[in-house]
């Protein structure tokens, strides 16, 4: 078992090293993925980080607070799914993750490509591939998901399809015309792929002991706003296909509850990733700047 990851990115290669100390359990799901190839986004909040979503549904492990773990902390953010490396002090946000282990990288090197990626947010995608150190390029292998059938099926089938290339739908999204089009649709989508994904994980995640009736009609009350905005507002109508076949597997006598749930919050998550790499972040960030300068300027 590898005590190392190879973290490829932008020509440069880097090693991450790992520790069982902390999270054995997400620690060893991120190797059951392995290789991967990863989209880098935009930090938008915390600042000094890179972060890319990942496939991993994980509870927390003896959690960390983000702000107290040194600059090159690789980690997982298990409320949205990501894994991380900071590369500097953070800004304020409140955070409960998981140490993973340490980038032993060029620290200078890791910020500078933050700092380009988000600059040039939205213009391209930048990509990286993770992998595990002396180790092949196989694939990992695929779980069997035969038993799956109905609508629970077609829910998988999406989140794969969704996590193994970016949707052609989301592409024809970005070529719409019309007033504040392509712009609006797409932010308005990220965010309720977003909140979406966010709300079902903590139902997923269930601390508060609900049972299963109660998290299932709350799950499919959420999904409906979501179609109503998602396929309504966006006309997004192939991932309101998806959201429909969840929506129905809550639905059914006998659902596992809990699987259906995990399955929506990787497909919706998956599903915001790929739009907010579209968003012109920090040209927007910017223009508001301006904007609010400009308030205090005489007219």
């Amino acid at each position: 078992m590898a005590d190392r990851l190879i973290f490829d990115c932008a020509g440069q290669r880097a090693t991450i090293a790992l520790t069982d100390a902390h999270a054995p359990r997400t620690l060893a799901a991120v190797r059951s993925i392995l290789p991967v190839a990863v989209t880098i986004h935009c930090s938008k909040i915390a600042g000094a980080h890179l972060y890319w979503p990942t496939p991993i549904l994980e509870r927390l492990e003896h959690g960390a607070d983000i702000h107290a773990l040194p600059a090159g902390s690789f980690l997982y953010y298990p409320d949205r799914q990501y894994l991380e490396i900071t590369y500097d002090a953070l800004q304020a946000e409140t955070a409960a993750v998981s140490l993973l282990g340490r980038f032993e990288g060029d620290l200078a090197w890791l910020r500078d490509l933050g700092e380009d990626n988000r600059r040039r947010s939205g213009q391209r995608i930048l990509t990286a591939r993770l992998s595990a150190e002396g180790e092949g390029d196989a694939p990992p292998a695929v779980p069997d998901a035969a038993d799956a059938t109905g609508p629970l099926a077609a829910l998988r089938t999406a989140r794969r399809a969704a996590w193994a290339a970016e949707p052609d739908e989301l592409r024809a999204l970005l070529r719409r015309e019309g007033l504040n089009i392509p712009l609006g649709p797409v932010v308005t989508a990220e965010g309720e792929f977003r909140r979406t994904q966010e709300l079902l994980w903590r139902l997923w995640r269930n601390d508060n002991g609900h049972d299963d009736a109660l998290r299932a009609a709350m799950a499919r009350e959420a999904l409906e706003l979501t179609l109503a905005r998602v396929v309504g507002y966006c006309h997004l109508h192939e991932a309101g296909a998806a959201l429909e076949a969840g929506h129905a597997a809550l639905g059914r006598p006998g659902a596992d509850v809990g699987e259906v749930l995990g399955e929506l919050v990787l497909y919706c998550g998956r599903m915001a990733g790929w739009l907010d790499l579209h968003v012109p972040w920090w040209e927007a960030n910017e223009i508001a700047r301006r904007n609010v300068a400009a308030e205090g300027e005489p007219a």
